[in-house]
């Protein structure tokens, strides 16, 4: 926030690339892998039950805002669950970090080998590292597992409205995000022109014929050095391509070809997750959120929220 607010620096064209390492869903990448992500989903923002105190037909112990059972859209949003990034410019991302060498090594390959057996005869998790398309939950706590593995994929493809694919387990992406959205309103920068990227270090639940605890304090999936030798790897294949063609494409910016921003709507447009637009499709002014308007919002949110999930 400090460097976006400073007077030092004009960002209202830059492109920034948030990278990092992360989590990796076995289903759908591997240690090493690099994932560029259209959403991030703030997964762990819901109420939480112990989960030995919970009826043993339910799910998970992961319950939204505002529900009485998991697996419901919330009927109460803050603002931070779900942030959406230029789709154009992902793919155009994609094609330049897939130009990439990416590293691997005897330690994560003889790890990614466990995921060979059973449940796991389509997954990504045995082969060698990739670029890929999908998405970024993310979680103030460092979580692992199948159970919580599974429910957060649930929340990721529940809050997108079905077109969300979660891959990549992350910290900081939606508060970075929304500093972001918050930058946007008060045109300092454009949104649009956020990269999302994160590599694999370690996977977020065990291969068969172990346990959750023993997949956690392993440490011989050896993957933290090839994420971050291949965030590079991939990073700088699109840093190259941007500078390198800036006169011709990248100064005047890539399109949108889907929404972009929050949950709210805050930059414009009606979100294709949610409940739609705080501001019926407009941009928030400059200088933040009509504080009255917002709650009134709210309450109308929380008092239709079952006829708004069927929007």
């Amino acid at each position: 926030m400090a460097f976006v607010l400073s007077n030092k620096f004009d960002l209202r064209q830059t492109y920034f690339l948030f990278a990092g390492i992360a989590g990796v869903n076995p289903h759908y990448a591997t240690i090493g892998s690099v994932a560029l992500a259209r959403y991030t989903v703030q997964v762990a923002l819901q109420y939480e039950i112990d989960p030995r105190s919970l009826p043993q037909d339910w799910p998970t112990g992961y319950i939204s805002y505002g529900r009485d059972y998991p697996l419901q859209y919330p009927a109460i949003t803050y603002g931070t669950e779900v942030f959406e990034v230029n789709n154009a410019l992902r793919d155009t991302a994609y094609i330049l970090a897939s130009k990439a060498r990416l590293t691997d090594r005897i330690g994560p390959q003889e790890y990614r080998s466990k995921y060979s057996g059973s449940g796991y005869h389509n997954a990504m998790a045995s082969k060698a590292p990739s670029v890929v398309k999908c998405d970024i939950a993310t979680s103030d706590v460092y979580y692992s597992g199948t159970k919580l593995a599974i429910a957060f994929e649930n929340t990721t493809r529940l809050w997108t409205n079905g077109t969300g694919t979660y891959c990549m387990s992350a910290q900081e992406e939606n508060a970075t995000l929304e500093v972001m959205v918050r930058g946007a309103i008060e045109g300092l920068v454009d949104f649009s022109r956020i990269i999302i990227m994160r590599t694999g270090s370690n996977f977020d639940r065990p291969p068969p014929h172990l346990s959750d605890w023993e997949h956690l304090v392993r440490a011989d999936q050896n993957g933290f050095l090839i994420a971050v030798e291949n965030v590079y790897n991939a990073g700088i294949e699109i840093v190259k391509g941007i500078v390198s063609n800036w006169g011709c494409t990248y100064s005047r910016g890539i399109k949108p070809n889907n929404y972009v921003g929050d949950i709210f709507g805050s930059l414009g447009g009606e979100p294709d997750f949610g409940f739609g637009s705080l501001t019926e499709g407009k941009k928030v002014k400059s200088g933040g959120y009509d504080i009255g308007l917002a709650a009134a919002e709210m309450d109308r949110r929380v008092s239709f929220g079952s006829r708004a999930m069927l929007r």
